[in-house]
């Protein structure tokens, strides 16, 4: 049973630091090692980082007997900062500045581990800074036993365990125990990182790592359109001042009660902001998007189990007739070359009792700071196909075949018209 580390004795700690500095590495590998300036200087780190780990309340043992040990701490929990200082007090005596200098370059070039992925990301996840089994026990199961501690916590917390080694040999015994490869990170010769995860059953389906990995290239990757480029800031955009924040927050409570029970499809969801908050209230909701920049910033942090994030065109939807009891679609009918064509795959793939949920920005010529705003954001390349008044835009919906059954006009930065149709 895994015991929590509250104190150790001074030699125990040396006896940790000891078994690490002593592992050997394979041919032509040199890991960790390559950094300190001796086997001493390494085992003086891992000391400094065991008892910054105690302070932490971050270390675990196999059992009272202290046969091995491992620390993992939760993404985004607080560390004592003065128990850090005791590791930065050693780094002077541990580097060999001359290799460190050649490994600079090579740093640069590595790419990210797959813990600072998720760190980018903003996905939550359990982080092994260490696993050490002290010589007299080694060679005896343990390492899968320390393993199996952490592995317990990302399955109690839904959450990605992620560890990161430097020898092929521990890369290799990682993965016979369950654990994958992600991620290598070439620093010099003979010095890799290996990042290994382990996903339990019970993770999100946006947070696996063939998703996350396939994010991070995208967000990566040059932008190929405006929405592309406004993808990391759209959701501030949206709702980043305190009217807006209050003009959302009151338009998810109605979309929340529309929703209830209900199979939904969201259309231009961009990074996700209203699916993220009125999915709960679905009985399954589907998100798209256009832009797969948009689609990859909506999948970081918490989804809720039933929504989906999708790539679709709103012109030609993927979906058969009569899928869904309602469709969202907000902001987005303005700037889409052909609204009215949207309009008639909505009709497709409603139900005969379906619900058409339209928010739209609308435009008022009599209030400055709408004009002002609408002007910056076509100067920065979003192009209005249409500006409806709020009188036009309903004639519009209706006009296409949907039965206005209410609408408001709403406060914000630009004006929004929240409307409810019917099929």
């Amino acid at each position: 049973m895994a015991v929590k580390i509250n104190t150790l004795k001074e030699e125990e700690i040396r006896a940790i630091g000891d078994a690490f500095a002593d592992f050997e590495y394979a041919n032509a590998e040199w890991g960790m090692s390559y950094l300190g300036k001796d086997r001493q200087a390494v085992s003086d780190y891992i000391c400094a980082y065991v008892r910054m780990s105690i302070k932490n309340r971050m270390l675990y043992s196999t059992s009272e007997r202290h046969e091995a040990f491992i620390a993992f701490k939760k993404s985004g929990e607080k560390t004592d900062l003065g128990a850090g200082a005791e590791i930065v007090r050693t780094i002077p005596g541990f580097l060999n500045w001359g290799h460190a200098c050649k490994m600079a370059k090579g740093i640069f070039h590595a790419g990210k581990s797959y813990g600072a992925i998720l760190t980018k990301l903003k996905i939550p996840h359990i982080y092994v800074g260490m696993v050490v089994v002290t010589k007299a026990y080694q060679g005896q199961g343990y390492m899968r036993k320390l393993l199996e501690i952490a592995f317990e916590e990302g399955r109690k917390h839904a959450l990605p365990v992620v560890l990161d080694t430097d020898a092929v040999l521990k890369k290799d015994k990682y993965e016979h125990v369950g654990m994958k490869c992600v991620t290598t990170q070439h620093f010099a010769d003979g010095v890799e990182l290996y990042s290994l995860i382990y996903e339990p059953e019970n993770l999100p389906k946006e947070w696996k790592s063939e998703t996350v990995l396939a994010d991070a290239r995208i967000l990566k990757e040059q932008d190929k359109n405006i929405w592309d480029r406004f993808a990391p800031v759209y959701s501030h955009f949206v709702t980043g001042t305190p009217g807006n924040k209050k003009t959302y927050e009151a338009m998810y409570r109605r979309i929340r009660k529309v929703v209830r029970d209900k199979e939904v499809l969201e259309i231009a969801t961009g990074p996700g902001v209203i699916a993220k908050q009125v999915a709960d209230e679905a009985k399954s909701m589907i998100a798209t998007d256009f832009s797969d920049k948009m689609l990859a910033v909506a999948r970081r942090e918490m989804v809720p189990k039933n929504l989906k994030f999708e790539w679709a065109n709103a012109q030609y939807l993927p979906y058969a007739d009569e899928s869904f009891d309602v469709v969202i679609i907000a902001n987005a009918l303005h700037v889409i070359p052909n609204p009215e064509r949207v309009l008639r795959e909505i009709q497709r793939v409603l139900r005969p009792d379906g619900i058409l949920i339209a928010p739209n920005f609308v435009h008022d010529n009599q209030k400055k700071a709408s004009e002002v705003f609408s002007k910056m954001l076509s100067a920065a390349g979003v192009e209005f196909k249409a500006k409806w008044s709020m009188d036009g835009y309903l004639a519009f919906l209706e006009e296409n075949g949907f039965k206005v059954t209410g609408a408001k006009q709403l406060p914000s930065t630009i004006p929004l018209a929240y409307a409810e149709c019917k099929k």
